[in-house]
């Protein structure tokens, strides 16, 4: 008898220490849940956004995107958003198999000293959406490219003339 209450007394202890155990395990997981939750939101406050005054901004174009002649010549616009995101991300992960083709028709080539108008960014700052402000498509939006706004235009400055 005293065997079978040694017995007991054993599984109750392991029982014990396996409910102490999965408590510890619990505390771990709403701690780990907690930092998961609460760091985005930490994170986010303290991040400056930099893309923000860029909406509005002008841009003009310096040099040419392509400097191959049997691309042809001139930056690439492209009139779906869909369009400019495939060929980013083309790029990006050097996945062309699964590259979206790209009518030629909804492209527009810009040439040098043509400006831009920023409008909205899409696809995590990827892709901007641009009013054309020079050439035959003056007026009309098109989307860039970030990466190229970056390589091959520069901001016009505004003069702030006080008198």
């Amino acid at each position: 008898m005293a065997f079978i209450f040694t017995l007991f007394n054993i599984d109750e202890l392991f029982f014990r220490i396996k409910v102490k155990m999965n408590m510890i395990d619990f505390k771990k997981y709403i701690l780990l849940i907690s930092f998961i939750v609460l760091t985005p939101s930490l994170v986010a406050e303290t991040t400056d956004d930099p893309e923000v005054d860029l909406m509005g901004s002008v841009w003009q174009l310096i040099k040419n995107g392509s400097p191959s002649s049997s691309f042809g010549n001139g930056q690439v616009v492209y009139f779906l958003s869909s369009d400019a995101h495939n060929t980013h991300r083309s790029r990006k992960f050097q996945t062309w198999d699964v590259f979206s083709m790209v009518d030629g028709r909804n492209l527009v080539r810009l040439k040098k000293n043509e400006s831009i108008k920023i409008i909205a960014s899409k696809f995590n700052d990827s892709i901007y959406e641009v009013k054309l402000l020079d050439g035959f498509h003056k007026g009309k939006t098109y989307y860039l490219i970030a990466d190229e706004l970056e390589k091959n235009f520069k901001q016009e400055i505004k003069d702030n003339d006080s008198v």
